[in-house]
């Protein structure tokens, strides 16, 4: 039909350009704490000058400019109805993959974000980290300076058991952020309501943990990936909040994601639901190499609980 964009062109274009764009000639691999064969380019390059020349190639393809999505960071207002004794705003986001190609300003402004917001409480996801613990402790800096009246929780992804998870826990909960790894808090102020953190199922996560709960008690589960959702079917979970997809990072309109990761197939962006149980995929804040997002913003939730 003439008019209508041809999502195979589409898609071929881009992985094309990402083909040519990041063949990066290697120099001696640097060992990272926990991990020994992390390689950097031997030229590094900044995320932004990938931004540029996405955009010069965006600009020469014709494609829609408000498709290049990499920091332009979207507010999803997600409100349910979970039988809370009071409502509560919950802001949660992961996936920040604070690499040597991820800026500071970024981190900061997504912090200010989220202040904005007057959070009651606020979850990290999971995947703070890439293949390198070596940033944490300034990571944590900067996400301390987001405050929510009733705390900051963390869980923890699949990235972290590559890049160091003690490391990571540890500057974490030096800067005021809870890790929860197979464990459960009370919610604050809510009778029979717990938060849950879930450890990756990259490391060893306790499927069990919600029978040391009475019966009629209900979760918020924190769980880095999300297609675990059919097998976490136990009916005290009430929303399940994950991570790890990206939303796939690079979505061809009209196409989808061109690729998902393992444990993120079934259940890409958004809400799902499930014999009375909730999912929520968050997009995450951050990329994974090619370093750009296009039709897939940033995104921070805000749950409007009650």
């Amino acid at each position: 039909m003439s008019g209508a964009p041809d999502i195979f062109l589409y898609k071929e274009a881009i992985l094309s350009f990402y083909e040519r764009s990041f063949r990066f000639e290697r120099s001696t691999p640097v060992a990272a704490p926990d991990q020994t064969d992390v390689n950097f380019p031997a030229n590094p390059i900044s995320r932004r000058t990938l931004i540029r020349g996405t955009l010069a190639t965006a600009l020469l393809a014709g494609v829609p400019l408000s498709l290049l999505d990499t920091h332009r960071v979207e507010l999803k207002h997600v409100p349910l109805m979970l039988g809370l004794s009071h409502p509560l705003r919950m802001v949660a986001l992961g996936d920040l993959h604070f690499d040597p190609l991820c800026e500071e300003d970024y981190v900061c402004h997504v912090s200010e974000m989220v202040n904005g917001l007057n959070p009651d409480i606020i979850v990290y996801i999971g995947d703070l980290m890439t293949e390198d613990a070596s940033r944490c402790e300034d990571l944590a800096r900067l996400l301390s300076r987001s405050v929510a009246r009733l705390g900051s929780f963390a869980a923890l992804g699949n990235h972290e058991h590559l890049s160091g998870a003690e490391r990571i826990t540890a500057a974490l909960e030096s800067n005021g952020i809870r890790v929860l790894c197979n464990e459960c808090v009370p919610l604050p102020g809510q009778e029979n309501f717990y938060l849950t953190g879930l450890d990756s199922f990259w490391g060893s996560p306790d499927l069990g943990i919600f029978s040391r709960t009475p019966r009629h008690s209900r979760h918020i589960l924190l769980a880095h990936e999300p297609d675990p959702f059919l097998k976490l079917n136990d009916p005290r979970i009430a929303l399940q909040i994950s991570g790890h997809t990206h939303g796939g990072q690079i979505r061809i309109p009209f196409y989808g994601a061109l690729h998902l990761p393992i444990r993120g197939r079934k259940f890409d962006q958004g809400l799902f639901a499930k014999d009375g149980r909730y999912l929520y995929v968050n997009r995450g804040i951050g990329t994974l190499k090619p370093h750009v997002r296009f039709d897939c913003r940033p995104e921070i939730t805000v749950f409007e609980l009650s």
